[in-house]
């Protein structure tokens, strides 16, 4: 019997050994695994959010919970203005005259759409490559010169809706500075590219590219199949929003967690492996929010006439 249990303990103290070292769980009130057995148990379980270990699911829908509490109410950063404004940058440069500038302000404001480099365009007052060339002056970047087929598993890594609300397209990865650079179509945003870092763990480098190429590219993408990305939305439940992340969580068991608010997207990157899944939750703008409440109290409307005015379509 003695024999036995020397075995025994010979086995626990290997197990100890073995056993790899975990940080203590994040969650200040977690009474964690107590026995050696319990430990044992849970030797593989665990998982990383924003770089802290959380020992259990409960902990980790509970610091998720948080998390997403604090970015649901995060508003968006204020986009900085630009030091000079594009036409008149254009007419320094001696590619426009100021009547010019004037024209295509004019037909911006009757259309109350598009940039002014597209009207620009449009007009025939200036080529794609002089209103690129002027972007990148603007914004102080490179113009992009070529792109690398290695990109293409990060684009995967990037949901496609961000990269359509921000005309943004990866376009090389280098591996020896752990660097992505990015080409934008229009407005180079630089709070997209710092949720990027902390979200894929790499640095990253803006340049301008030509907005029809880069449109071209997302046009490609959007007709190849994507299973690593879930978009859920208009939302702005963040309760829902941890039970949904939660149960994405339970199923796929990812090693890390890694969220960021991307203007108006919460974005999840749920690591697993080698591979990665996405959740996208788009949040509910402003008149979206007003709308809602509109509806709700209008009590005396039927689900078909709500069906027929296309009102419940837009909250599902």
């Amino acid at each position: 019997m003695s024999n036995f249990f020397n075995r025994l303990t010979r086995s626990r103290d290997g197990a100890q050994r073995s056993q790899p070292n975990r940080p203590g769980c994040g969650l200040p009130s977690c009474s964690g695994p107590q026995t050696f057995w319990q430990r044992l148990h849970r030797r593989h379980a665990g998982t990383f959010l924003q770089g802290v270990f959380y020992c259990r699911p409960e902990c980790l829908e509970t610091a998720l919970t948080a998390q997403l509490s604090r970015l649901h109410v995060l508003a968006p950063a204020a986009l900085p203005p630009n030091r000079i404004p594009l036409g008149l940058l254009m007419v320094a440069r001696g590619k426009l005259t100021y009547s010019e500038v004037l024209a295509a302000l004019e037909a911006q404001r009757r259309a109350r759409s598009g940039k002014i480099g597209e009207w620009i365009e449009k007009l025939g007052f200036a080529t794609e490559q002089d209103v690129t060339s002027a972007l990148a002056l603007q914004w102080g970047c490179p113009v992009a010169s070529s792109s690398d087929p290695s990109a293409t598993e990060t684009v995967s890594r990037i949901p496609l809706a961000l990269l359509e609300a921000f005309h943004m397209l990866p376009l090389n990865y280098a591996p020896s500075t752990n660097t992505l650079y990015l080409a934008f179509g229009e407005r180079v945003d630089h709070a997209v590219l710092y949720a990027i870092e902390k979200i894929l763990d790499c640095r990253t480098q803006p340049c301008v590219a030509p907005r029809k190429t880069i449109a071209r590219h997302l046009e490609h993408l959007r007709q190849q199949p994507r299973p690593s990305d879930v978009e859920f939305g208009p939302m702005n439940d963040f309760a829902e929003m941890s039970r949904i992340s939660s149960s994405y969580i339970a199923r796929l068991s990812p090693d890390e967690v890694r969220l960021s608010r991307v203007g108006r997207f919460i974005w999840l990157h749920l690591k697993v492996s080698t591979s990665a899944t996405n959740l996208l939750f788009r949040l509910k703008t402003q008149s979206q929010s007003s709308q809602f409440l509109v509806l709700s109290s209008q009590q005396q409307h039927t689900t078909a006439n709500a069906y027929s005015h296309g009102e419940m379509g837009t909250e599902n």
